[in-house]
């Protein structure tokens, strides 16, 4: 009868000692974890605005309203997402909105000088007559960085999206594509509907 006494004590000392100790064992409660990513995701717009400002550099592209020139986007949902005007549509044409259907050819490149020529995407892959993709904007089909820039464009419009990898595909990325990569895609939209 000891023994059972024994094994009985030893197992309330034991639940007990991990009742205890269990929050200090985790380490990591779902606030810490939450803020762990936010200071991740800070820490990469840095880094992403950095590689992206390179790039920008490196072609001679500089800040402005005109051809061959780039705004940044900085509001709360998409700081650091920059548009490089290549060509513009009618002005009689409306800025697109969210829930339209729009046909887009485009080519997805890497910003890094190291693989910058690379293209891990491109519309005229899809086999589609138009050469195009089809995407509802603001239906979350497509990349965050796409639904906000193509808030910004027209029919008719070329422009370069320089995404953030946090408005692309974050740091797990996808395919090809690594994580924690801005990415440049090249944009035409060639019907609203």
């Amino acid at each position: 009868m000891k023994l059972g006494f024994k094994n009985s004590v030893l197992v309330r000392v034991a639940a007990l000692l991990l009742a205890v100790a269990a929050p200090a064992l985790s380490g990591c409660d779902s606030t810490d974890f939450a803020q762990e990513q936010e200071d991740r995701q800070n820490e990469f717009k840095v880094k992403d605005d950095a590689v992206i400002q390179a790039y920008l550099t490196r072609k001679g592209i500089t800040a402005g309203d005109g051809v061959n020139q780039y705004t940044r986007l900085s509001d709360a949902d998409n700081n650091g997402l920059y548009l490089v005007k290549l060509s513009d549509g009618p002005v009689t044409n409306a800025l697109i909105t969210n829930g339209k259907q729009v046909d887009i050819k485009y080519i997805g490149r890497f910003l890094r000088e190291t693989n910058e020529t690379t293209v891990f995407d491109n519309s005229t892959d899809q086999r589609v007559p138009c050469g195009c993709f089809s995407v509802t904007v603001g239906a979350g089909q497509v990349i965050k960085g796409w639904d906000q820039g193509l808030l910004k464009m027209r029919k008719g419009d070329r422009k370069l999206m320089l995404i953030p990898s946090y408005l692309a595909y974050g740091q797990t990325g996808r395919g090809t594509i690594p994580g924690d990569e801005p990415l440049l895609f090249d944009m035409e939209v060639l019907e609203v509907r």
